[in-house]
């Protein structure tokens, strides 16, 4: 299948491309890719950013925008897409030598098949000719971190401001409950820092469904999106640039998730981020070596536990003021439809596999946070036996026995499964994987009931 992005003013599908979808990038005009980036960083008072740093913005939201409205139902297995995308780019020299290494990248990311191509084009959607009234102060910060509101994200804040930084944070606007959350935070770390400069920006992303002159409009969207994260650490990138370029970017994510390790093998889908796994980050930095972007980019948590990240700053006030608001569940709207749920910001389901992950990450907390569920697990699953809502914590118990069952021969396959590492990674894989496991394992024996779930010695 294939897909043409179209900047303003640039040139329609043609030739080879003219059965192609096309997604639009407009500034002031209805488009089928869009942001609030280019405002943003107009308020941070920059009349044109730097070609090769909208290209990569442009390359990220393409992504991002197709990977959102391509459904894998449309392809023969109902899984593995086949995508050709022509973006166009101001420094054509410099991306085209990259097109390889792109497609390497993505079909890691999200399990496709990528075929990009760039094409040159002097279309320009950061350029402003008068300054904005309005600012965005980030004259202060000396470090970009991602902040999505969850807490890994969290913890990672406020490890950077303990050690005396003061961080640009960085989050994705998915709902607004959801930035009222990460708006009260940075709020809180402002006020127990005040000799730092933390500031919170942030983004807005969507994609409509593209058009095709002799297809029509793409039917379907998909509900699987690894290629979000890539459009996140592409818009961290860009605002990194603007306060200087050396300016590092982190990425606060527990390796345990970055690793990505298929909980059955059922479940080696698309439906997890790879964004943070030693391998795209080695694939990412090449790219951005070759085009000339130096920023570094680092995950602060790459070979630690979730729990451990909660270990290093729980005793601080800024956490104990605010973890239990943190979301790290993949379904928080869930309240939206639960009577008894909070209404006033998001909550955490109880019953996912990152609420389960979360739930063990809190076992040195006295109070692990408001949940929709609260029953034990065993409940949980004799109330929801009939249900998909069981699918998770079943595929969790699974990935219990499997581990139990396994010496670490067998575990060190399973962690090579994931993607290229190298013999100090996988070594420094094993130890965090067996970890996190183990902290689950202390999750369910808190519930006598999960024993005839797995089988161990509970007295």
């Amino acid at each position: 299948m294939k897909f043409w992005i179209k900047k303003e003013n640039d040139l329609a599908p043609f030739a080879d491309w003219l059965d192609s979808y096309t997604f639009s990038i407009n500034r002031d005009t209805r488009s089928t890719l869009f942001s609030n980036l280019p405002k943003t960083w107009y308020h941070m008072e920059q009349m044109a950013l730097e070609p090769i740093y909208e290209d990569l913005y442009i390359i990220g939201i393409s992504i991002f925008g197709i990977d959102k409205r391509v459904s894998r139902r449309l392809f023969v297995d109902c899984w593995t897409r086949e995508l050709t995308v022509s973006i166009p780019v101001l420094q054509y020299e410099v991306w085209k030598p990259t097109e390889s290494l792109w497609n390497s990248m993505l079909s890691f990311l999200t399990g496709d098949h990528w075929e990009i191509s760039f094409r040159p084009t002097d279309a320009v959607c950061s350029r402003h000719e008068r300054r904005s009234r309005k600012k965005i102060d980030i004259t202060g910060c000396d470090c970009v971190s991602l902040f999505s509101g969850g807490l890994d994200s969290f913890c990672g804040a406020i490890q950077l401001l303990q050690k005396g930084a003061s961080p640009c944070f960085v989050g994705h606007n998915e709902y607004p409950k959801l930035r009222q959350v990460q708006e009260s935070f940075c709020r809180d770390f402002a006020d127990l820092y005040p000799s730092q400069s933390p500031v919170f920006v942030s983004f807005t992303a969507g994609a409509r469904a593209p058009y095709s002159n002799t297809l029509g409009i793409l039917p379907e969207t998909e509900n699987t999106s690894r290629g979000r994260s890539l459009l996140f650490l592409c818009v961290a990138l860009t605002i990194a640039r603007i306060m200087g370029p050396d300016v590092p970017v982190y990425i606060p994510e527990n390796g345990f998730i970055g690793l990505n390790v298929a909980l059955t093998n059922g479940r080696k889908g698309s439906c997890s981020t790879r964004t943070t796994h030693p391998f795209f980050l080695s694939q990412l930095k090449q790219i951005l070596k070759i085009v000339g972007i130096q920023n570094p980019i680092e995950n602060l948590f790459a070979f630690s536990t979730k729990r451990e990240i909660v270990q290093q700053v729980k005793d601080t006030p800024a956490f104990q003021h605010n973890f239990d608001k943190t979301i790290s569940c993949s379904h928080p709207c869930v309240a939206r439809y639960n009577r008894t749920g909070n209404r006033k910001y998001p909550i955490n389901c109880g019953y996912c596999y990152p609420c389960i992950i979360r739930k063990s990450s809190l076992l040195d907390v006295t109070d692990s946070g408001e949940y929709t569920s609260t029953v034990n697990p065993s409940m949980f699953l004799q109330m929801f036996s009939e249900s998909d809502r069981i699918s998770d914590l079943n595929a969790v118990i699974s990935s219990v026995y499997r581990y139990q069952n396994s010496n670490d021969n067998a575990l060190y396959q399973l962690i090579h499964q994931t993607g290229s590492l190298s013999v100090e990674e996988a070594e420094k894989y094993l130890r965090l994987y067996k970890a996190t496991m183990e902290d689950i394992i202390e999750l369910f024996k808190k519930d006598s009931g999960m024993e005839r779930y797995i089988k161990w010695d509970i007295s």
